[in-house]
């Protein structure tokens, strides 16, 4: 196997990885819209007989399925509902270690997502209500503002901590004189704008943490030969078949850096590895088929590999490095023999990771354009300012207790 391995490496560096086709340009073109998804909805994709990878029914029909699928798969691995995700999960943090747990429970509870600050995942929202990578500040903005009321023991609500202590049995501290109500108003709509500065502020770290894993992603082929050499001519067995080097290139970027990273940064940087490598299946899975026969051998071993797979590396709750171990599985994968057809898993993976390159540039210039993203939903929050201002002052008599002014 490591043999093959090796010669495969050889082949594959005198051929083209792949040719990119017209449909498959406009698909990336395409991918910058970003509508919604239902956050476990990749098994659906794979395995769905509606789906691009089905194939018995009618022309019309197999068409129909496949713009459907491909734009759900578009959908599924959208790097500004991403970057939305991780900016709403920074923002709960900050209002966590600013002591303010009763706002980041309501945004959770605001976005049906519960231990939002403990998921460590894509796809972390039900985007069929949230359609668009705004709709939640969209929302946030049509909110009125609402007042909830937290219940503390009064010895508590006259020092620094809300929350319980003290024995339960005490039954001093049981009795109801003993407990204190606390008003907390809630202004959904001026949360927006500081969500939309730690967007962009997490944005400009994507732009330079997306360059780090290709930078990464670049090494990866070159490590496996070393590695395979090393086996063949030393007899020296690694742990991983790759060197893992991400996470030590951000750490020393980091340390030189003349700004201070966002608190999540290094969760978001090993999501993002495992969100360019989701694309790049899905793109190289969309090459394939656009090339019919001359892929199709490496097309249905890929969306089989992947979908058998799609539950413990990419849906859901997922442990750090995801990425590396699915690439390492699969580079570690003998070749196999279908319909007498002989699959290059070697090649496959060598083409996804070609393929990751690619998604990392485009999502790059992507995020690179955040500012210019959020200009009309700032233009939105002055509209609504100035409405604001305008009818209090139309008001000349008010028994508001703010103010007309608030």
């Amino acid at each position: 196997t490591v043999q093959h391995h090796l010669a495969a490496l050889f082949h594959y560096k005198q051929r083209m990885v792949l040719k990119i086709s017209l449909p498959f340009l406009l698909s990336l073109s395409f991918a910058a819209v970003c509508r919604g998804f239902l956050p476990s909805s990749t098994q659906s994709f794979l395995k769905s007989g509606s789906s691009f990878l089905g194939t018995r029914h009618s022309a019309s029909n197999r068409n129909e399925d496949y713009e459907n699928a491909l734009f759900n798969n578009l959908k599924r691995t959208c790097i500004k509902q991403f970057l939305s995700q991780r900016s709403l999960q920074s923002f709960c943090y900050l209002l966590n270690d600013l002591r303010d747990p009763h706002t980041s429970d309501w945004i959770e509870r605001f976005l049906e997502a519960p231990s939002l600050l403990d998921y460590h995942g894509t796809g972390a929202f039900n985007m069929t209500k949230f359609e668009n990578w705004d709709t939640y500040f969209v929302e946030m903005m049509k909110i009125p503002k609402e007042r909830i009321i937290i219940q503390a023991r009064k010895s508590q609500a006259s020092g620094r901590r809300l929350f319980n202590s003290g024995s339960k049995n005490n039954p001093y501290l049981q009795q109801q004189e003993h407990h204190i109500e606390i008003p907390i108003d809630i202004d959904a709509a001026s949360f927006v704008p500081r969500i939309l500065s730690v967007r962009e502020q997490i944005a400009r770290e994507f732009v330079i943490d997306l360059d780090l894993i290709r930078m990464s992603n670049d090494q990866i082929l070159r490590s496996y030969e070393d590695t395979l050499r090393d086996e063949v001519e030393m007899g020296v067995v690694r742990e991983y078949v790759y060197e893992r080097n991400a996470a030590m290139i951000l750490t020393n970027n980091m340390a030189m850096q003349e700004f201070v990273s966002s608190p999540i940064r290094k969760g978001s940087f090993d999501l993002l590895q495992l969100l360019s490598l989701h694309e790049s299946i899905f793109r190289v899975l969309r090459e394939y088929k656009e090339l019919g026969r001359e892929k199709e051998v490496s097309f249905e071993w890929l969306r089989a590999y992947f979908s058998k797979r799609t539950d413990d590396y990419f849906d859901g709750y997922q442990k750090y490095n995801r990425a590396d171990d699915f690439i390492e599985e699969m580079l570690k994968t003998s070749p196999k023999v279908s319909n007498t057809n002989l699959v290059d898993t070697f090649a496959i993976a060598a083409d996804v990771l070609h393929m990751r390159n690619l998604v990392l540039m485009d999502w790059k210039y992507i995020v690179d354009k955040t500012p210019s993203d959020h200009i009309d939903l700032r233009k939105s929050l002055l509209t609504k300012d100035w409405g604001k201002i305008d009818n209090a002052v139309s008001e000349p008599s008010s028994n508001d207790e703010m103010g007309a002014f608030e």
